[in-house]
């Protein structure tokens, strides 16, 4: 899963150890070999007087970047003279000053220049256009134990209609960075479970409003847990406005894990996307992905289970998970719930003290569910459709459940035995 491992730290062959580039003369970047790329005419990044001192950024210098209007929304500098480093805890929180008059994603992204398929790209939205600087942090943890030997900034991530001047300056390299040990478990935004720390970033959505870690719009139903993900989108945003993470971490699909099921709640009935992208396996350019689109059905404030079968990439390894909970041309502001993202059979983060006693199989199961590991322990047993209906009840289950009755589809087994009740899924051929 993410990479857990720390490298030596690697100091790059200009001398340069992650301290501060801040464009300064006798300091780091100004004498740097910078590219300029997919922006029309190319113009160069210039190095000139700080253009407002008087804020929180009072260094004599820094650098100018021109987007324009012919060139790409991805018009980026680069330099190679960073060197060759690794991510580790203590230098993967990235930050860095701009000064822009609009309000655009900024992004940085490091590379293997010898592999450009490796590399990490994290974008921030700035906030302030008012001509005073503003910090902007990257988390790079998710990159840590990763190696790189090139920066790219692409300062106006923005298809233009007039050129824009962007500044930037003090980009620094701090301690802070963790990676969570995680291992393809629940997703749900809990506090102490996975999700609720994560760096999620939204795009394709307007002004790109963040994700909000919000309390449970609906206890009452199949999902009981405190908080979930909240989602706006936009009516100005494109039909596939979506969130994205990398704390997913790197892993690969097998016939444990395929099955990912979500659970959401709408307003709205219209396709929700779940897509995981991951570097390209050939080492060429670009990335390998794999989206799946489903349907929501529930519209009445109730939660559903969502079910995505990605078993044709078993084998295929990724590392980003990206939500759409709304594929859809919208004329207003659409509200999203989703929470509990699960893979393969596990548990949809309850209890795990009544998972660890019992085994139920065969899961996928046709006319007969079984259950072992009794001891002395007395089983109870609840199957509920995705919509939350219990469809079948069984008390004092001594070993096989007739299920024949149940249509093909996903279901939910809540297991009880004295105070522990743990809910697994159960999917019928």
């Amino acid at each position: 899963m993410n990479k857990i491992t720390l490298l030596t730290f690697i100091i790059g062959s200009f001398g340069f150890a992650q301290s501060t580039v801040d464009f300064e003369a006798g300091g780091a970047g100004a004498d740097w070999n910078w590219i300029v790329d997919n922006n029309g005419s190319n113009p160069a990044l210039e190095i000139l007087s700080n253009p407002n001192t008087s804020g929180v950024n009072t260094s004599a210098t820094a650098a100018k970047f021109t987007a324009t209007t012919g060139g790409e929304p991805w018009a980026l500098t680069y330099s190679d003279n960073i060197g060759s480093f690794t991510f580790t805890e203590d230098n993967s929180i990235v930050k860095m000053m701009v000064l822009k008059t609009v309000a655009t994603s900024v992004a940085i992204k490091f590379e293997d220049s010898n592999n450009q398929s490796s590399y990490k790209q994290i974008e921030v939205t700035n906030t302030v256009t008012n001509g005073d600087w503003e910090e902007l942090t990257f988390d790079f943890s998710t990159g840590i134990g990763d190696t790189y030997n090139r920066m790219v900034i692409i300062p106006d991530f923005l298809a233009r209609s007039e050129d824009h001047v962007v500044f930037f300056d003090q980009i620094t390299f701090n301690s802070g960075g963790i990676v969570d040990n995680y291992n393809l478990e629940d997703i749900d935004f809990e506090t102490s479970g996975f999700g609720s720390a994560w760096v999620w970033t939204t795009d394709n959505n307007d002004s790109d409003p963040v994700l909000e870690v919000v309390a449970n719009p609906n206890a009452s139903g199949v999902n009981t847990t405190a908080t979930s993900a909240k989602f706006t989108s936009l009516s100005g945003g494109a039909a596939w406005a979506l969130t994205f993470t990398d704390n997913v971490g790197t892993f690969t699909f097998t016939a444990e894990n395929s099955t990912v099921t979500i659970m959401v709640l709408k307003t709205v009935v219209s396709n929700v996307g779940l897509k995981f992208e991951g570097p390209n396996p050939d080492g060429g350019a670009g990335v390998i992905f794999k989206e799946i689109l489903v349907p929501n059905t529930v519209t009445n404030g109730e939660w559903e289970l969502l079910s995505f079968d990605f078993s044709s990439e078993i084998g295929k390894t990724y590392d980003r998970l990206v939500v759409i909970p709304d594929f859809l041309e919208r004329t207003q502001d659409n509200i999203n719930y989703f929470d509990q993202i699960s893979f393969g059979n596990g548990t949809l983060g309850l209890d795990n003290v009544i998972a660890d006693a019992f085994t139920m199989f065969p899961n996928p199961a046709n006319d007969v569910l079984s259950f072992s590991g009794f001891s002395n322990n007395r089983l109870d047993i609840a199957i509920h459709n995705i919509l939350g209906k219990q469809v079948l009840q069984k008390s004092d289950v001594q070993r096989d459940v007739d299920i024949s009755s149940l249509s093909p589809g996903l279901y939910l087994v809540t297991m009880t035995s004295g105070q522990n009740v743990s809910t697994k899924k159960l999917l019928v051929n």
